[in-house]
């Protein structure tokens, strides 16, 4: 070893009794200096020699180096790497030291990058996507899911939507969940929702969804429990002046009431997996994409 640690506080121009932040704070000052001149291109041979000679002192009084000498060691494969590459072994140790934090948030980074491509690339499309709106018991959504691929095996993966809406709780986050829930009516992908009847009631006369009155025939299913959910829906409104005043009808789509919902509160399905709470009732967006694995999900949920 080049020094002892009296010789390495002479060269760093420091007192016996300081401390390591003192050690580190010094050799902040050096460095900073050395980076100036390298910058400035005043950086003589000179300079550079003090600057290695104080980098030694620095590595032995932090305990980087031990005082007492050492045998010579054998030169490694590593070693005559760095030599092959033209490259001082201390300047780059020096280097991963005052940058180590730098390095390995740019590590984590490029983890958390290779992760998101990653799931992007092996993200499972949903065969079929289901909007709950409602009062949404969300620890029961998982089990939902997964009962319904164990008893749809054309099914493999289950989208979900949920929207906390009701009438019961006063929640400040209303107005944005009904903005959700009028995106998921209008724009999403979402074939199939199980509502509460606060908001089938909400929605249903306005158009949202497809009647089922032929649904339900086809599959056999006794809908005299969903007869109150039989209604018109409204063609036009007549909008009033007075922003305060309730809107009336103006006409309506058909001459009779129709089936837009099937309740199948009291189905086998549900008895195990209560993901909605106090009514579920069944509907359907109108022109879904997958009438098939609808009609499936239908006869599941209303047995």
């Amino acid at each position: 070893m080049k020094y002892t640690k009296k010789e390495s506080r002479i060269i760093m121009e420091i007192p016996t009794n300081s401390t390591k932040e003192d050690i580190e704070r010094k050799y902040d000052v050096i460095l900073k200096k050395y980076r100036q001149m390298k910058i400035d291109g005043t950086l003589t041979k000179e300079a550079e020699e003090d600057f290695q000679n104080k980098t030694d002192a620095y590595r032995i009084l932090m305990g980087y180096e031990v005082e007492e000498p050492k045998a010579p060691q054998k030169e490694t494969y590593v070693d005559k790497a760095f030599v092959k590459a033209g490259m001082d072994r201390k300047k780059v140790d020096n280097f991963f030291h005052y940058h180590k934090y730098h390095i390995l948030v740019s590590i984590i980074a490029v983890i958390i990058i290779a992760s998101t491509v990653y799931s992007i690339v092996t993200k499972v499309e949903p065969e079929i996507t289901i909007g709950i709106l409602g009062e949404v018991h969300e620890q029961a959504t998982d089990t939902f899911k997964q009962d319904i691929t164990k008893n749809i095996p054309e099914i493999k993966e289950v989208g979900l939507e949920t929207v906390m809406l009701s009438n019961r709780i006063n929640d400040p986050n209303s107005s944005m969940y009904i903005q959700k829930a009028m995106v998921l009516f209008a724009a999403s992908n979402t074939d199939v929702f199980l509502l509460s009847k606060y908001v089938f009631d909400q929605y249903a006369s306005d158009g949202a969804f497809m009647a089922m009155d032929d649904i339900a025939k086809d599959l056999k299913i006794d809908t005299k429990s969903s007869d109150y959910l039989k209604l018109k829906v409204v063609e036009e409104w007549n909008q009033p002046q007075d922003p305060k005043e309730k809107r009336t009808v103006k006409s309506y789509r058909d001459s009779e009431p129709k089936l837009y919902g099937i309740d199948v509160t009291n189905s086998k399905f549900f008895k195990d997996v209560d993901v909605l709470g106090p009514e579920k009732i069944l509907a359907v967006r109108v022109e879904p994409e997958n009438l098939e694995l609808i009609l499936k999900l239908a006869k599941l949920f209303a047995e």
